[in-house]
């Protein structure tokens, strides 16, 4: 039997997985990851460190699960996007997507290039490559000049460490503010311009093409065999829209994760239909384009109100979920603002901060932690309308945040639409980054075939909005946009 062999390299973890050609999993595994935090928004990993889980999870696989290496096939990926990630003999952190240090980068870019939008596609914001490539050559240009290329998704790494190979997808390369989205190439002449070198940029291909194949010296850390294919894969948003069974216009789905976002598919043509703050990324199939309306507070916030309210145990996640079913919907009026580390979509905006309205003698702890969740869920629904505003029926939704049926539930009412959730929805990134492997592989004759054969909905779990509260939410959601435009004075001034 052959198999596939998928990573999805993600902010909190990195996931491994093994396919077979019915595009069952075998060999799931999961391995944490650090993320740290410092002053003026700086936001890191260690590149090492998804290096390590990779031969964390491999060496499970031959040991624990008695894999044979020469089973697998061939190798792809997804992995966080908008990232920028030093190639060089020294170590160095790498600067993650949430990272808004080189916001006065940005702001000098669009002055200088104020059509620069027409030209790529997208915006350039604090947390675009090329800002911060930018903040780069101008406070540590010793170290850049050290650097040989940059790469931009966390897989790109993992991909130079198998086959010493620098190459990014279009998917990633679309959230640069380098690269042309309807050319599909880097704007070189913009680029150095910027007097950032164009040489050290990595190679664009396709989810589908082969980055190269396994050295020798990986062979012998991994335990892969040497020369097996390694494909390019894909950034997260396109791994993930594949794995949420969108490739047709029109197919809309959430994602939760540690962020989040709300996604539609539109052909290429459509330029029209932009949504102010969304980002328009290359899909994986070539022909059409992901909107997508991303936010950076989703699972973070989950994850900070559970150790906030329901502490730091084992069990708190159960005992979380058992606060916020304990306060009644509308969490007896408290509204919660989720901004913990800022925003950018529909809220472009990093000073912005959480902020808790309505506390009064009988609010009690359940309603803080029911409050935090109706936050989070009122914040995609803003993105949802923005991008999704005319359509109605079932919205498919993935990503881990789907393992809690309370949330689930919330969203569903507050979104007052039913929402059908994947089996192994944790997963669904790694199968959306498999499909360009099964095409590779001839195991699909293309991408809407491989979503015909292998992303039925028949064993979705499906949460219908309850009525009675799908009006209180609609009300209460009247009050939450006013949070943000009536603190952002106090944001301005603090």
């Amino acid at each position: 039997m052959g198999y596939v062999a998928v990573f999805d390299i993600g902010t909190t973890s990195m996931k491994g997985v093994l396919l077979d050609e019915q595009a069952a999993f075998t060999g799931a595994s999961s391995v944490e990851l650090e993320t740290h935090y410092g002053a003026d928004g700086t936001v890191e990993q260690e590149p090492e460190d998804w290096w390590e889980g990779l031969l964390r999870i491999t060496s499970r696989w031959w040991n624990e699960w008695k894999i044979d290496p020469g089973q697998v096939e061939m190798i792809t990926f997804s992995g966080q996007m908008e990232d920028v990630i030093p190639i060089s003999d020294a170590s160095h952190r790498a600067i993650l997507y949430s990272d808004t240090r080189a916001g006065e980068e940005a702001e000098e870019i669009n002055e200088k290039f104020p059509d620069i939008q027409q030209v790529l596609g997208n915006t350039v914001r604090a947390s675009s490559p090329v800002a911060k490539l930018l903040w780069m050559k101008r406070h540590h240009p010793e170290l850049d000049q050290t650097f040989d290329q940059y790469v931009f998704s966390a897989k790109d790494y993992i991909i130079y460490k198998l086959a010493n190979t620098a190459v990014t997808d279009r998917t990633t390369g679309s959230t640069t503010g380098m690269m042309n989205l309807e050319t599909g190439q880097w704007e070189t002449d913009y680029i150095v311009s910027l007097g950032i070198e164009a040489r050290k940029l990595p190679e664009l291909l396709s989810a589908e093409e082969v980055a190269g194949q396994v050295s020798r010296e990986a062979s012998l850390v991994s335990g892969f065999r040497e020369n097996t294919p390694v494909l390019c894969g894909s950034g997260d948003a396109g791994a993930s829209t594949m794995g949420a069974g969108a490739v047709s216009r029109g197919d809309a789905y959430v994602y939760m994760g540690t962020t989040g976002w709300a996604a539609m598919i539109r052909g290429n043509e459509d330029q029209e239909a932009k949504v102010e703050g969304a980002f328009q990324l290359a899909h994986i199939p070539e022909d059409a384009v992901i909107s997508i309306a991303p936010l950076l507070n989703v699972g973070n916030v989950h994850q900070w109100g559970m150790q906030t309210f329901a502490g730091k145990e084992a069990d708190s996640y159960a005992g979380f979920e058992e606060m916020v079913e304990s306060s009644p919907a509308g969490a007896n009026g408290l509204l919660f603002l989720p901004y913990l580390q800022g925003e950018r979509c529909p809220v472009n905006d990093p000073d912005a901060k959480g902020a808790f309205w309505g506390v009064h003698p009988k609010t009690g702890p359940a309603d803080f932690a029911r409050a935090v969740m109706e936050g989070i869920c009122f914040s995609f629904k803003q993105v949802v309308d923005s991008l999704n505003e005319s359509t109605t029926g079932s919205i498919t939704v993935i990503g881990g945040g789907t393992k809690s049926r309370t949330w689930c539930q919330i969203l569903a009412d507050c979104l007052g639409r039913p929402l059908s959730v994947r089996e192994e929805s944790e997963y669904m990134a790694a199968l959306g980054a498999a499909s360009s492997a099964f095409i590779k592989l001839g195991w699909a004759d293309g991408y809407h075939d491989f979503c015909d054969k292998f992303m039925s909905n028949e064993d979705s779990m499906v949460y219908e909005p309850e009525e009675e509260h799908v009006r209180l939410y609609e009300e209460k959601y009247e009050r939450y946009l006013q949070l943000y435009p009536g603190l952002r004075g106090v944001y301005v001034s603090s």
